[in-house]
């Protein structure tokens, strides 16, 4: 019997919203990376300005012509991790398939690490398996959560919330640089590898009224990110404390805050957090969020043999 399913490759971020913005917009919080990830692309590459040097495209994933699934390769850092839909395992298969062979035309760093639903991730990398030989290993396992009521924290700490301006760029920078490398230690994980945030992107997150701080009498010390609204909703993060300021509710009343602004807008909120990290799930739990998902992240060592099932 012959595959009902197809996969094509874009790499117009504005093709792919004209084509999926529906199947994005009717489940807008799973969709939520996604849909900010290409609505941020059209916004930035709109005028024809220049392409980044890293892998950026999309895959669209038709079943029957109708469209179920989009995934994209737009991470700008190492391993330049593949996002993989919730799709059924014989699309997750041909969707590896279509971006093998696309990575080898355009000459792209190998398919490594895929991250999403854990079914279809499962798929696509035993089929990438079948390909490149290795083993594979899981990386940082993320949960998507979801508030419709926030439980702001009672007593409140010391200090007040403010939007980040540019007079707070240097710290911006350094702090969202710091986040990811402090996230896996909490997990107890080895640090990824990866590129940290440069001053224009920073700039770009101030400008945009994306970055909050928590300042006690002009010290700051606490900062909660977030992204546009994409399709009604927005998700928050990244959220960093520093670790002498660790344990005074900070990220609690700063997410709070940040959430009810977001809901009081009349938008959905949504983040994600490391299911390996106890205090990140607790402090959200603590004010209203609830889980949706879980999700995977695999990662292949290509030079290892021989191949190893994903079970």
């Amino acid at each position: 019997m012959t595959s009902a399913y197809s996969v094509e490759i874009l790499d117009d971020p504005a093709a792919v919203l004209a084509v999926a913005g529906d199947l994005l917009a009717a489940d807008p919080v799973a969709s939520s990376v996604v849909a900010s990830v290409t609505h941020h692309a059209v916004r930035s590459f709109a005028a024809g300005g220049p392409r980044p040097a890293h892998p950026m495209w999309w895959a669209v994933v038709r079943d029957d012509g109708a469209v179920v699934g989009v995934s994209m390769r737009t991470m700008p850092h190492p391993p330049h991790t593949v996002w993989v839909p919730a799709v059924p395992e014989e699309a997750a298969r041909l969707l590896a398939r279509t971006a093998l062979d696309h990575v080898a035309q355009a000459g792209e760093p190998p398919l490594t690490s895929a991250n999403g639903s854990i079914p279809a991730v499962e798929a696509f990398i035993e089929e990438t398996l079948r390909a490149t030989g290795g083993t594979v290993g899981e990386g940082r396992p993320d949960r998507l959560w979801e508030a419709t009521r926030i439980a702001r924290p009672d007593p409140a700490p010391s200090g007040r919330a403010r939007p980040a301006t540019l007079d707070d760029l240097d710290l911006v920078t350094e702090w969202f640089a710091v986040f990811h490398t402090e996230a896996d230690a909490q997990a107890g994980r080895p640090p990824e590898e990866g590129e940290p945030l440069r001053i224009d992107g920073a700039r770009r997150w101030i400008d945009e009224g994306s970055v909050w701080l928590w300042d006690v009498d002009g010290d700051v010390v606490h900062l909660t990110g977030m992204r546009p609204p994409s399709f009604g909703v927005v998700r928050i993060g990244p959220v960093y404390t520093p670790p002498e300021h660790r344990g005074h509710g900070y990220a609690s009343a700063l997410v709070a805050e940040v959430a009810q602004r977001v809901l009081d807008a009349g938008h959905r909120v949504c983040l994600y957090t490391d299911r390996d990290n106890p205090v990140s799930n607790r402090v959200y739990a603590g004010i209203g969020f609830e889980p949706v998902l879980d999700q995977v992240n695999l990662v292949v060592d290509p030079t290892a043999a021989p191949a190893t099932k994903v079970s």
